[in-house]
């Protein structure tokens, strides 16, 4: 599935991209070759109105100037006189220049005729196209009493077209190793890209399948105590019952921690905060856990700062679930006999609530995924009244109070959980 995604968002981007490429290089070759066009056509314009200006000067057109003109200027040039080619015309003139001049004879009629009765010397350049190829045309006339002289020239613009389209094939070999180029860094950067969405993709199918699988244990004892119970009489399908009860207390228990996760994940698990004190609320969270740590004969030690701290802007009640949730797993995974230690401090920026223990302690290798839903780090352990969602909700609500929860080695020879919380 990620695969196809990633293919699709690469040809996407690379189509986008290129599209974007092609259209701002074909408007650059559109202004550069219209501004070249401009700039050569006024080239020739210039050309002609010094033609015009020299012609004007002279009473007769000889042979060496014609020569001159022809060699400094690429351009094709014909003399009529009254209509006929004077003899340098004639001599220089070949089956295809005969062909183009007279079909710009035929096509600039009109203008030829305005000419003649404009002035004395009068010219005029336009464009013209024949038989797929560009031309710029330069008509001059002079007007004398013996008639017309005619002076055309002819610019073809086969090579400034040549150039164009040697420019265009460039572009078009730069586009595709850009495209090339584009579709390398778009595969590569949205498989990137989509590495954080896969991972949470396969977290979530995970969380569903663990999920499935707590539900599945009480479902499945409940459904074989009420089955047992049907056989059974007395005091033993009291038993039964009371099976039932307890593992629907866990379903419902399991079932509230999914809801809170859900919440969170969806951005509606937010915290009603208020200025708390922490030193009372840790108080309290150890008075409620005297008496579980008494049943396992495990001395619990509390240690508070004598002097006044500031108060914390927290929701109370989501930080003594905090605060359980560790005392819970403390008093379920040291041993009898063992020993758990609270500690509460504060400075100027942070609150803390260390909690530790003297029991079997956390791996390295554990600590990495100690937070994540449905984890445990003793597998092999027989008691049922843990999810591994505990720690998972705890390190959420610590976030959304843009704080920090983290374990630790602790000097007990057990863990340690630090809680820092920001000072209000």
């Amino acid at each position: 599935m990620f695969r196809k995604v990633q293919i699709r968002l690469t040809l996407l981007f690379t189509a986008v991209c290129t599209l974007v490429i092609v259209i701002m290089s074909g408007l650059y070759l559109y202004l550069s070759r219209q501004n070249i066009r401009e700039n050569s056509f006024m080239s020739f314009r210039t050309d002609m109105a010094s033609f015009s200006a020299s012609l004007s000067d002279r009473h007769v057109i000889t042979q060496s100037w014609l020569s001159s003109v022809r060699s400094n200027y690429n351009y094709s040039f014909f003399i009529y006189d009254n209509e006929k080619p004077i003899q340098f015309t004639a001599k220089t003139s070949n089956e295809e220049n005969d062909s183009l001049i007279a079909d710009i004879r035929e096509h600039f009629d009109d203008e030829i005729r305005q000419l003649r009765y404009t002035g004395s010397v009068s010219h005029k350049e336009m464009t013209y196209k024949r038989d797929g190829r560009e031309y710029y045309v330069g008509i001059i006339c002079i007007s004398g009493e013996k008639g017309f002289t005619e002076f055309y020239a002819a610019d073809s613009l086969d090579a400034e077209n040549e150039q164009f389209r040697s420019l265009l094939r460039n572009f078009i070999i730069i586009i595709l190793l850009t495209t090339a180029a584009l579709f390398l860094f778009a595969f590569l950067f949205t498989r990137r890209l989509l590495l954080p969405i896969k991972k949470n993709h396969e977290q979530q199918a995970h969380f569903i399948a663990a999920a499935s699988h707590e539900i599945r244990n009480p479902v499945n004892t409940i459904i074989s105590a009420l089955d047992a119970m049907d056989s059974s009489e007395g005091a033993q399908q009291k038993e039964f019952a009371d099976i039932a009860r307890k593992e629907g207390k866990r379903l419902t228990l399991l079932t509230e921690d999914l809801l809170t996760l859900a919440r969170s994940d969806n951005g509606s698990f937010a915290p009603r905060t208020a200025p708390t004190e922490l030193d009372t609320l840790v108080l309290d969270c150890y008075e409620a856990f005297i008496a579980p740590a008494k049943e396992k004969n495990i001395t619990m030690n509390i240690s508070l700062p004598d002097e006044n701290v500031p108060k914390a802007d927290v929701d109370s009640e989501r930080i003594k679930q905090v605060v359980s949730v560790i005392l819970s797993n403390a008093v379920s995974y040291t041993p009898d006999g063992g020993k758990i230690e609270i500690a509460y401090t504060a400075d100027r920026s942070w609150h803390r609530i260390r909690i530790s223990d003297s029991g079997g302690g956390i791996s390295d290798e554990d600590k990495e995924h100690i937070f994540e839903r449905f984890y445990r780090a003793d597998r092999s352990r027989e008691d049922r009244s843990h999810f591994g969602l505990g720690l998972a909700i705890a390190k959420e609500i610590t976030d959304l109070h843009h704080g920090t929860l983290t374990a630790e080695d602790s000097p007990l020879g057990g863990a340690s959980f630090v809680i820092s919380l920001p000072v209000m």
